[in-house]
């Protein structure tokens, strides 16, 4: 056992989650320097930062060989990982289905490095308004009405065969079936023909954005949103409250460019009198059955994508990271993904709280194990060469 109380808490978590069972001590040793390494003040994402950070007493090149080069199956902590996941789904509410992407950026190589990082590309940020270099990953979170966790993931590399469609594809279908209504929430780009009939097969409605130059066919009649938008009146809308923000609401229940039928609430702010086409969002559902009301307070729900990626960039190293194996940077994820659940999990609070009593209680850790060690007479060289300081 570690000296430090915050290490025995770590450890002891990892017994409720059976990684002793399934990894060799060494392993787990990594493990638990890579947890309190990530959730420390000042973690960008470089593994010097979790050596130094997490009083690892062996030399910091391991770190790196235990990325890159250990025998360890990554596979089972994310498995670990989707069962907690899973046992926090409420039976008696629906479950939501966030999907999206996001992009940690790099610097871009000179043409003469050696050793590049691998899986790197020029992608389009939203954020940025343009083209930059780095990882591009698709994420599945899963929600309840509460809280939402980190399901699942992919790394997108322009030059394999896959795009952004077919990984998604690939982690809806291996989602399990449940027996409570289930959503699947995305902005424009993932409401396509193929991702809203691969959730149709798992028994998986739709909610997201989408784009107003989508076709409808109201009375028949082919017609871009956009420009049906325009012979909407006033008095043909609803007043929607969602939160503090209440919006002009007309409903289209009919056919659509690629399905049968759907709901198109097509939106304005509430003081737009004139319906300007400029000031409208649309919003799918294919579940007809939902009101207004609710297919815009479940499409809220998938704010807590981008609330994630803020927090595992901001906390956790997910920007930062400079390992530069392909293999590497697909299990730092995985330990990314683990640390945001497991920390929370062991604290049994939100990620914004826990991050903030984890560094709380390091710090309370580190000064009650030098007072004790004080009380026993240790040297303060003693002391520092426990502490990896010296």
């Amino acid at each position: 056992m570690s000296s430090l109380s915050h290490h025995q808490q770590i450890e002891e978590g990892f017994q409720t989650w059976n990684l002793p069972f399934y990894f060799s001590k060494p392993v787990v040793r990594h493990l638990l320097h890579f947890i309190d390494g990530m959730s420390s003040i000042g973690f960008t994402g470089k593994l010097t930062e979790i050596h130094a950070l997490s009083h690892h007493a062996k030399h910091r090149t391991t770190l790196g060989h235990f990325l890159q080069h250990s025998p360890w199956n990554e596979s089972f902590l994310l498995r670990q990982s989707k069962k907690h996941v899973l046992r926090n789904m409420k039976k008696d509410e629906p479950t939501f289905l966030l999907l999206d992407d996001t992009i940690s950026q790099k610097t871009k190589p000179s043409s003469q490095a050696t050793s590049p990082i691998q899986a790197t590309g020029f992608h389009f940020s939203h954020t940025d308004g343009k083209s930059v270099w780095g990882h591009q990953v698709v994420q599945l979170m899963m929600a309840n009405q509460q809280t939402a966790f980190p399901f699942d993931f992919r790394l997108f590399c322009k030059e394999q065969d896959q795009s952004k469609i077919d990984l998604s594809l690939e982690m809806i279908r291996q989602v399990p079936t449940f027996n409570h209504p289930t959503y699947l929430l995305c902005d424009s780009w993932y409401t396509s023909k193929t991702i809203i009939e691969a959730a149709f097969c798992k028994g998986i409605h739709t909610i997201g954005a989408m784009k107003t130059n989508r076709i409808l066919y109201p009375k028949g009649i082919r017609i871009q949103a956009k420009q049906f938008a325009t012979h909407i009146q006033p008095t043909e809308t609803n007043f929607v409250t969602i939160g503090q923000e209440t919006y002009r609401v007309y409903r289209y229940e009919g056919a659509l460019n690629d399905l049968a039928n759907g709901i198109v609430l097509l939106c304005w702010p509430s003081d737009d009198e004139t319906l300007d086409p400029k000031n409208m969002r649309c919003f799918l559902s294919t579940d007809v059955e939902l009101t207004n009301e609710q297919i815009l307070t479940y499409y809220g729900y998938r704010w807590r994508i981008e609330t994630y990626f803020q927090q595992v960039k901001g906390h956790l190293g997910f920007q930062g990271y400079q390992v530069r194996s392909r293999k590497a940077i697909q299990r730092f994820w995985i330990l990314v993904q683990f640390a945001y659940l497991f920390l929370s999990d062991i604290y049994g609070k939100s990620f914004t709280q826990t991050i903030h009593l984890v560094r709380k209680n390091k710090f309370a850790s580190i000064i009650e194990f030098v007072h004790n060690s004080t009380k026993h007479g240790a040297s303060l060289e003693q002391i520092k060469n426990e502490l990896q300081v010296a």
